[in-house]
């Protein structure tokens, strides 16, 4: 009678191991998640600079037309072949008189220029290439990137000669030519201006 007790007792642990697990399962993780940036959430600002010591201006553009991204498989990866562009008439300094000289005088000497149209080209290691449109004329712009939680944040510097900005660059310094004098009484705009960009990345 012993013995078919224990029969019993290991027959019915056999059985319970063979049913269902009371352990909880590990959760699945979905690697078919891709990427976008929120094109709502982009920022463009830049720094010119004036008179010989090389006194910063600074500014922004208030609107920015995302015309074109795509999903991709990394953060630093959805900002490949965003095309966007730019209304000049957005731009803002916080000073009017400036900014009217700036979007007339500047941007109004190009040609057609009524916007700044451009398409990133994401590259390794930080660093990537914008083609940029502007002054009827196409350039790259080499330009740095980093990535901090979900955002992309973007570093460049841009030479307006290389969009044969010249002329544009005469007519903005005749215009403020005595606000552009620095302590040595030269009157100087600088070509090159730094660009700082952000945008958000969000999970598809």
């Amino acid at each position: 009678m012993r013995e078919f007790t224990i029969g019993l007792v290991l027959a019915g642990i056999t059985l319970f191991s063979c049913g269902e697990s009371t352990q909880p399962q590990s959760e699945v993780v979905d690697d078919s998640s891709m990427y976008q940036i929120d094109s709502e959430t982009v920022s463009l600002k830049w720094v010119a600079y004036k008179t010989t010591e090389k006194v910063g201006v600074g500014g922004e553009f208030g609107k920015i037309n995302i015309k074109e991204y795509q999903l991709a498989e990394s953060k630093e990866g959805a900002l490949d072949g965003v095309s966007f562009s730019v209304p000049v008439s957005s731009l803002f300094t916080g000073n009017k008189d400036r900014d009217w000289k700036l979007v007339n005088l500047f941007f109004g000497v190009m040609d057609n220029t009524e916007f700044i149209k451009g398409t990133f080209r994401q590259g390794e290691n930080g660093e990537g290439k914008l083609e940029l449109e502007m002054n009827g004329t196409s350039s790259e712009l080499p330009y740095n990137y980093s990535l901090k939680n979900d955002s992309i944040f973007i570093t460049a510097t841009m030479d307006v000669l290389n969009w044969n900005g010249q002329e544009a660059m005469d007519s903005l310094n005749m215009a403020c030519y005595d606000l552009h004098k620095g302590k040595d009484g030269v009157s100087m705009t600088w070509s090159e201006v730094d660009i700082n960009a952000s945008v958000a990345v969000q999970r598809k």
